[in-house]
């Protein structure tokens, strides 16, 4: 395989030493991550999505992107739970 992608054996198995190295810590970043944002979704009973979620993670020290929260909830397949409208106080229906 070295020889059809024109690189030496030892500057390949460098470079994968290397990239193991690197993704390692953002590994184990993302899966504390994952961990909390799962707790938080969990203790709202499914309510808090990615809009609120950052903000409860910001509160307890962790500044996170609500993208990234997204990004998150899509790996964990988590979703938040939508509630029904409210109703006007003086409707029919209460």
């Amino acid at each position: 395989m070295a020889r059809l992608l024109r690189v030496s054996r030892s500057g390949f198995y460098t470079w994968r030493r290397r990239r193991a190295l690197r993704s390692a810590p953002r590994a184990v970043a993302r899966a504390e991550l994952d961990a909390q944002v799962r707790r938080i979704h969990t203790d709202s009973n499914g309510i808090y999505g990615a809009p609120r979620i950052p903000a409860v993670l910001a509160r307890n020290g962790t500044g996170v992107d609500r993208k990234t929260v997204a990004a998150s909830m899509r790996r964990q397949g988590l979703e938040r739970i939508s509630l029904p409208p409210a109703l006007p106080a003086g409707s029919p229906d209460r």
